[in-house]
C-alpha cells in the first residue's frame, strides 16, 4: 500500500517494552516467572469520533513480602496503574475506571502469590493509545482511515552456532510457551470497515488477535499488527434491520477504492 496522505495524529512516543540483552519484557517475565505466571487480555473498544475505552484483565505473580508485582510492566495496584498511564484526574484526557483486584494463591507453582487485576482506561483522543496497549505502537491517519499498528519484540530465535546450554534452554522456554498467548482485540461502531493483516473475525465491527508467545521466541523480527479502521456513514436502519458488514482481514480483500 502507497504511503500517501500519511498524517500523524500526535507527537506522543510509541510505548516500548523495556530491553534487557535484546528480549521485550514479556518475553523476559515469562523466562524469569515461567509462563503458568502469566495472564493477558486487552480490549480496545472504539466510539465513532475515535475515543473509547481499553479494558484489561491480567494475571500477575507477587513480591511475597511487598505484594508488588513482579512484572514491571504490569501495575498490580491502583496507584501504580495511574503512575504508569501518567493518569491526571484534572485534565481528564484519560480515566481509570472499575478498577478490581483479587489476590490468589497456587501453591504448586514457583511464585504462589499472584493477583488478578482488572480496570478500564477512558480516553479521548486516538493517539493516547500510544501510551495505552502493550507493544510499540503508532497510531496515525492513512488515506481516510485510521491506522493502529503494533509491534511486538522478539528475541530474533537461536543464533547459529548456539551452544548445548544456550539450545537446551531455548527449546525449555519454546516448550513452556506453546500453550500461552497475549489475548487482544478491537472494536469499532458495526458499520465502519475494520481491517487486520492478522486476526479472526467476531462479528461487525469487531477483530481478535492471539498472539502466540512462542512467536517472541522463535521470529527472527518482530510480530507485527496492523489495523486499519475507515469510517462510514451511520445508515438509516438501525443493526436490527440492517446485516452486520463483514470485516475484512485485508484491505485489498473489500473490492473498494479510495
Amino acid at each position: 500500500m502507497a504511503m500517501r496522505n500519511r498524517a500523524r495524529i500526535g507527537s506522543s512516543g510509541a510505548i516500548q517494552f523495556p530491553r534487557i540483552g535484546g528480549l521485550g519484557a514479556v518475553l523476559l517475565g515469562i523466562l524469569l516467572f515461567l509462563p503458568q505466571c502469566f495472564e493477558y487480555e486487552e480490549d480496545l473498544h472504539l466510539a465513532p469520533n475515535y475515543g473509547g475505552y481499553v479494558d484489561y484483565k491480567y494475571k500477575v505473580p507477587l513480591q511475597e513480602r511487598s505484594g508488588k508485582s513482579l512484572i514491571a510492566f504490569l501495575p498490580a495496584t491502583k496507584e501504580n496503574v495511574i503512575q504508569k498511564y501518567g493518569i491526571d484526574p484534572d485534565d481528564k484526557e484519560l480515566i481509570l475506571e472499575d478498577f478490581a483486584s483479587e489476590e490468589v494463591y497456587e501453591t504448586d507453582t514457583r511464585f504462589p502469590r499472584k493477583k488478578v487485576v482488572r480496570f478500564r482506561i477512558r480516553f479521548k483522543r486516538p493517539e493516547l493509545l500510544e501510551k495505552l496497549l502493550i507493544g510499540q505502537t503508532s497510531v496515525y491517519y492513512l488515506d481516510q482511515r485510521l491506522v493502529i499498528q503494533r509491534g511486538f519484540p522478539t528475541s530474533g530465535g537461536l543464533q547459529e552456532n548456539s551452544g548445548r546450554i544456550a539450545t537446551n534452554f531455548h527449546k525449555y522456554v519454546e516448550d513452556s510457551l506453546k500453550s500461552r498467548a497475549l489475548k487482544l482485540s478491537v472494536s469499532a461502531p458495526w458499520y465502519y470497515n475494520v481491517y487486520a493483516n492478522v486476526g479472526a473475525t467476531a462479528g461487525p465491527g469487531r477483530i481478535y488477535y492471539n498472539l502466540p508467545l512462542e512467536a517472541t521466541v522463535n521470529r527472527p523480527n518482530p510480530s507485527l499488527w496492523r489495523i486499519e479502521i475507515k469510517a462510514n456513514p451511520m445508515p438509516e436502519d438501525g443493526p436490527g434491520n440492517v446485516p452486520g458488514q463483514p470485516i475484512l482481514l485485508d484491505p485489498a480483500d473489500s473490492g473498494a477504492t479510495d
